[in-house]
């Protein structure tokens, strides 16, 4: 008896399968295709770290025709402030506005992006993005689940009620809220009883007499009101010890999530803030902060260039050398972040 072919069969079978392939494949693009993403940071709506958020989403809407949208929720409204690293690593949330130093206790390397007399001045910590320095931070973001998108690199001050802080000697016997790990070690060996707490805390702190001393951003000294409070401020208009990269991330759950059409769409506005949003509405953060502070009669020092020295003189031998030592790949981050300075 003559068996029949099964060739036809065969075929049957393969283009059938084919075909449920691209059903599927296509079902899932659109899924893909169309997100609402969350956006979760600390500071209050309307701060510039919000409209960084804000503009960087309504682009990547545009770019995308709608297929990716954003709600936003300012004012740690959805998660903690420190919280926010660890729900985009387990894709919880899809990005945030975020200090990176707060992510310092679960990735040590991180504090280079806070690291007292680092980063001459905003613009000279932007070149980050395309310096080894800032591909190192990144790979390392990466490693740990989160992705970077735009650098956001803040300059900051130190506030009192009790007395203007020039010198690390002046520090001594303040109880001090220094934001950062290796500030926090600088400033416990200069003499300061340290308090730890995201910045969105520091004004109940500073009214019920749990800080008397603080540092923090420009941008926080003004949103949060805190010249209701401080009476002194040394301004980082010509020098200043803390600078803060606090960046637009993401998830690499969500980021792996997108089409590769709707991560270009992504890296392209991240690309414009960088070359046309960022530094102009970062530049002017510390002259708001000093004409804020001088409308509320509160006294305004310039930190000059033999204060910066001392300082810096300090630092090398407390945070910097602490760094070198007990963080992995400590010295190395800190040969980069030096050589970007150059």
């Amino acid at each position: 008896m003559k068996m029949r072919s099964r060739k036809p069969l065969i075929t049957s079978c393969i283009i059938f399968a084919v075909a449920f392939s691209m059903i599927f494949l296509k079902t899932g693009t659109s899924c893909a295709r169309s997100m609402t993403l969350k956006v979760s940071h600390q500071f209050a709506a309307g701060d510039v770290r919000d409209m960084m958020g804000r503009v960087f989403g309504d682009m990547v809407t545009k770019k995308t025709n709608g297929e990716i949208k954003f709600r936003h929720y300012p004012a740690k409204s959805l998660f903690k402030p420190k919280d926010q690293w660890d729900a985009m690593r387990k894709g919880a949330l899809d990005m945030s506005c975020f200090p990176l130093d707060y992510a310092s206790g679960k990735v040590p390397q991180l504090s280079i992006t806070l690291m007292p007399c680092s980063v001459a001045n905003i613009k000279q910590g932007l070149t980050w993005r395309n310096k080894p320095i800032g591909k190192k931070v990144e790979a390392l973001m990466e490693k740990n689940g989160v992705k970077n998108l735009v650098w956001a690199f803040f300059d900051g001050g130190i506030g009192s009620k009790i007395k203007q802080i020039k010198v690390p000697a002046d520090v001594k016997g303040t109880r001090l809220r220094a934001a950062g790990k290796k500030f926090e070690f600088m400033m416990r060996e200069a003499g300061a009883s340290i308090t730890s707490m995201p910045s969105s805390e520091t004004y109940h702190a500073l009214a019920t007499g749990v800080l008397d001393t603080m540092m923090t951003s420009s941008a926080s000294f003004v949103t949060y009101r805190l010249y209701e409070i401080l009476k002194y401020i040394n301004a980082p208009i010509d020098y200043s010890i803390w600078y803060m990269a606090e960046n637009l991330c993401i998830s690499m759950k969500t980021w792996n999530r997108l089409t590769p059409d709707q991560q270009k769409a992504f890296l392209e506005a991240a690309e414009w803030m960088h070359e046309n949003w960022i530094y102009e509405n970062f530049k002017t953060l510390a002259e708001k902060l000093v004409i804020e502070y001088t409308r509320a009669g509160r006294e305004v020092h310039f930190m000059n260039k033999q204060e910066f020295e001392a300082w810096l003189a300090f630092a090398k031998k407390t945070a910097w050398k602490d760094f070198a030592k007990k963080v992995e790949g400590g010295q190395e981050l800190l040969d980069l972040a030096i050589a970007a300075m150059k």
